[in-house]
């Protein structure tokens, strides 16, 4: 038997262990270091029976992985989609896009796209998008009388948008995968991904019009108990737009050229966490949560006074700075103005702290003369002791500062602090950094955190060992002849590229019955991209349709992943035929899309010329 045949073999084995339920990474490394053993075994120069460069591939291959820059953006996206799925966000969003559009047909399908999409950008992760949305918009859909198959095809077509939409771990798994640029990809992805989004929403008003029975308009007390609970505009403002400000800077950052993927990975991390502690700060303090250090009502408060008030002092002054440079760069825009180009406080170092002390001790002090001091406060009782939090933050965060310039000034360790003196800002930026960050510690929910973190060490950890076991397997695999003879086979049959094109998209889809999009991207594409240079196919644009194409293997069955994710928070009489039955119209969308995409490529290359040219 040849190498080439037992590289078949190799594949065959693998496929059938899959399917019979063996876990991926695992069966991928135990297959790879099998027929490995076998591929690399020398007998001449074998000294004992784990003297074989099997060992050296795996090894290596994992230190490839861990080494790899563009990985280390997966965990940070993860966790802020883990991190803003935890801070009830997507209900309030629903909410306000469900009232937003009242007036139109299906509005509450289409508030549920919309708030889909959004999340979906936010998350990408499929199997939390679908299963938040169909605890939180099916009941709802259900309860207003929407068909129950029109409804589940909605909520499982919009959670699947996210291995589309940038930015999306998909892309990152594929650029390592194809040894592509990311920023390309993300630009890349953005037109054909909310083309597709735009497509479910042209489907759902359509059929909305033509059949009102599929979505009855809603009910005039029902709206009028809607617009009850608040004004839509400070709803606006409050659920949809810091969401949408957070992917906008995340993506314009990567696209613009501002930051790397990983850079702009961490900043939306971060800025998860401060939309997660700001909307659990606004539960406490609307009396929504209470947690266990909030004083409602004690005459003699479990914390110190003095600290209170360096809080408040504090917290009003970076409200007052981020006030400044607000009006500075609104000058700019107006009137021309130029903006200050060092990247430090007006004024001089240690200024902004005295002022926080100066207004602490007005607060301190004040004994009910200056109405102005009672507006900086916080209005309940509630929060006070997460100010008093800051405050005790704040005292060590300057001294943490001074021991910054002990060790920059007195023991020169920084060129910096004797020619500019820029170390001076330690203790502004000591000051400042730990109360807002005390105060977020203690706000925001914990037990949330907790889990989101070990989310996304789970999830990324499953794609890097699949990428380890995936790679050591390909080598073995290609070292063996089975590229070599599948590489033949293919260009033996004398494809057009478009039929090359529409049997990898066919086997693609075929692939994504039993195996989700991780698998399919880090082990079987791989296998198609060596032979798109003599097809003439751009990469790019290959990738772009195999995210679109990955998005039937959630709605397809007999193993549609979004389906059986609905199932199993849907109502016990929701049959799974009849989600099933809702993803079909939504499929022939897909393949809509796929074929919009093939006729009018600049849907696709587009905006990767404009941006960065080529």
């Amino acid at each position: 038997m040849t190498d080439p045949q037992i590289a078949v073999i190799q594949l065959s084995l693998f496929i059938v262990s899959i399917l019979l339920g063996f876990p991926i990474w695992i069966t991928l490394m135990a297959m790879a270091v099998f027929f490995g053993y076998y591929a690399y075994y020398d007998a001449d120069r074998m000294q004992n029976l784990l003297d074989n460069r099997v060992f050296d591939l795996l090894v290596n291959q994992t230190y490839s992985v861990m080494a790899n820059d563009v990985l280390v953006a997966v965990p940070l996206f993860l966790f802020m989609g883990y991190i803003v799925e935890r801070a009830n966000l997507v209900d309030r969003l629903f909410f306000t896009l469900q009232l937003g559009a009242r007036h139109m047909p299906g509005s509450m399908a289409i508030a549920a796209l919309v708030t889909c999409t959004l999340f979906a950008t936010a998350s990408g992760i499929i199997g939390a998008v679908v299963t938040l949305m169909g605890l939180l918009a099916f009941p709802a859909m259900l309860k207003a009388r929407y068909d129950t198959s029109f409804s589940a095809g909605v909520i499982c077509a919009g959670g699947c948008l996210g291995i589309l939409i940038p930015p999306s771990i998909m892309l990152i798994v594929y650029a390592a995968a194809a040894s592509m640029s990311v920023v390309r990809l993300y630009a890349a992805a953005i037109l054909p991904g909310f083309m597709l989004a735009g497509l479910y929403v042209i489907y759902v008003i359509g059929r909305a019009w033509l059949n009102p029975k599929l979505a009855p308009k809603p009910r005039q007390e029902d709206i009028d108990e809607m617009l009850g609970k608040g004004n839509i505009i400070i709803m606006m403002m409050t659920s949809f737009f810091p969401l949408a400000f957070l992917i906008l800077a995340v993506l314009g950052a990567i696209l613009f050229g501002l930051a790397t993927p990983t850079e702009a990975a961490s900043m939306g991390a971060g800025g998860g966490i401060v939309l997660a502690a700001g909307y659990r700060i606004a539960a406490i303090r609307s009396g929504d949560t209470t947690p266990d250090w909030v004083v409602a009502s004690n005459p003699h408060p479990p914390y110190n006074q003095w600290h209170y008030a360096i809080g408040v002092g504090a917290i009003t002054t970076v409200v007052l700075y981020v006030s400044y440079f607000a009006l500075r760069i609104l000058a700019n825009w107006i009137f021309d103005v130029p903006l200050q180009t060092a990247r430090t406080l007006p004024f001089a170092p240690g200024v902004s702290v005295a002022i926080a002390f100066a207004i602490a001790a007005a607060v301190r002090f004040d004994d009910g003369q200056w109405p102005l001091l009672r507006v900086l406060q916080p209005n309940g009782p509630a929060l006070r002791p997460l100010f008093a939090y800051g405050g005790k933050a704040a005292l060590v965060g300057l001294g943490i500062g001074a021991i910054y310039l002990v060790m920059f000034a007195v023991l020169g360790l920084g060129e910096r602090f004797a020619e500019h003196e820029v170390s001076w800002w330690a203790f502004d930026i000591g000051f400042f950094v730990a109360t807002i960050g005390y105060m977020g510690w203690w706000g925001i929910d914990k037990p949330a955190l907790k889990e989101s973190v070990y989310l996304t060490v789970r999830t990324a950890a499953m794609v890097c060992w699949l990428f380890v076991g995936s790679w050591t397997f390909s080598s073995v695999f290609a070292y063996l002849g089975g590229q070599g003879l599948i590489e033949d086979f293919v260009l033996s049959l004398d494809l057009s590229p478009v039929m090359f094109l529409i049997l990898a998209q066919l086997i693609i889809f075929f692939l994504g019955w039993p195996l989700e999009w991780s698998e399919i991207i880090i082990i079987f594409v791989p296998i198609f991209l060596p032979l798109l240079p003599h097809f003439g196919i751009d990469p790019l644009f290959f990738g772009i349709l195999v995210a679109l194409n990955l998005q039937t293997s959630f709605l397809t069955p007999p193993m549609a992943m979004a389906a059986y994710y609905l199932k199993g928070v849907a109502p016990p009489h929701i049959r799974l035929i009849t989600i099933f039955k809702g993803c079909m119209p939504f499929l022939s969308m897909v393949f809509l899309a796929m074929f919009l995409v093939y006729m009018f490529p600049q849907i696709i290359l587009w905006l990767p010329k404009l941006v960065y040219g080529g």
